[in-house]
C-alpha cells in the first residue's frame, strides 16, 4: 500500500510544475483596435485572437493592460509573461520567444494635409522635422537604429498625444499604423481626412506579434504555435479582423 501511494505522489509531483506553468501573466498596453479597455474590459481584435489561442491551448491566464514602458519590462523581468501587440526587430529578437503574427500592421510617417512644408521622399528626409513618436515603441527603436535623435523627439506614452499635437501644428510628423489612426481619430472626434501618409516603413510592416519572456517554458510557447495557425486556418482569425476593419 505504502508503494503505491509514494507512486501516486510522484505522479502528482510530476504533474504540478507543467500545471504552475501554464498559469501565464497576459500583459499588453492600450493601442486600439487592436487591445484598449471598454466598458472595464480589455478587447480588440489582437486581444479576442489571444484569447482565443490560450483557451485552444489549454492554458490558465490573467490579463492586464499597463503602460507600454511598464508592460514591455514586465516581459523581460518575470517568468510566464506573454506580450501582445508587439513589433519584431533585432534589437528585440533575443529578449522574448517569439509565437507569431496577431495582427496586420502597416506603418507610415503622417503629416496634417494642410502642410505643405512638410516633403518626406526618403526616410532621411524627415530628420529636418520635429517627430512625435511613443517612449520605447518599436517605431521610436526604428528611427534611432536610422539615425534620428531620441533626444529631440517628443516622446509621450501613447499615440493620442501625438495626434493631437500633429493635429495641433506642434509637431510635423508622427509614425503610425493606419488602422491604429483611423481608430484613435474617430474615438477622439477628429477627422482622418486632415491627415495624410507621406513614407512607408517597410521594414516595419509586417504585423505585430505574440511573445513569451525568456524564462516561458518551450511546451507552453509551442502550444500557442499550433494553436495560433489553427485560429488562422480554419476561418477565425479572418472572422476575428473583420470585425475591427469593416
Amino acid at each position: 500500500m505504502k508503494k503505491i501511494n509514494v507512486l501516486v505522489l510522484c505522479i502528482v509531483l510530476s504533474w504540478l510544475p507543467s500545471v504552475f506553468a501554464a498559469d501565464i501573466k497576459v500583459v499588453t498596453e492600450e493601442y486600439p483596435p487592436y487591445n484598449f479597455t471598454a466598458d472595464n474590459k480589455i478587447t480588440g481584435c489582437s486581444t479576442e485572437i489571444v484569447q482565443e489561442m490560450l483557451k485552444r491551448a489549454g492554458i490558465t491566464y490573467s490579463l492586464n493592460a499597463y503602460p507600454w514602458v511598464r508592460t514591455y519590462k514586465l516581459a523581460q523581468e518575470e517568468p510566464n509573461v506573454l506580450i501582445y501587440s508587439i513589433g519584431r526587430n533585432e534589437k528585440r529578437e533575443m529578449l522574448f520567444k517569439w509565437v507569431d503574427v496577431v495582427a496586420p500592421y502597416d506603418v507610415y510617417f503622417f503629416k496634417l494635409k494642410s502642410r505643405s512644408d512638410v516633403q518626406v521622399g526618403k526616410l532621411e528626409d524627415a530628420k529636418k522635422y520635429k517627430i512625435g513618436a511613443v517612449r520605447d515603441d518599436v517605431r521610436a527603436q526604428y528611427l534611432e537604429k536610422n539615425g534620428f535623435d531620441t533626444a529631440a523627439m517628443d516622446l509621450v506614452p501613447n499615440d493620442i498625444p501625438s495626434i493631437k499635437k500633429l493635429m495641433a501644428g506642434r509637431i510635423d510628423l508622427i509614425p503610425i499604423d493606419k488602422l491604429g489612426l483611423a481608430y484613435l481619430m474617430k474615438q477622439e472626434g477628429l477627422k482622418t481626412g486632415d491627415l495624410e501618409e507621406v513614407l512607408l516603413f517597410k521594414d516595419l510592416s509586417a504585423g505585430l506579434y505574440v511573445a513569451f519572456s525568456k524564462q516561458t517554458d518551450d511546451a507552453v510557447v509551442e502550444k500557442c504555435k499550433i494553436a495560433l495557425a489553427e485560429i488562422k486556418s480554419d476561418g477565425t482569425y479572418d472572422a476575428i479582423m473583420k470585425k475591427y476593419t469593416e
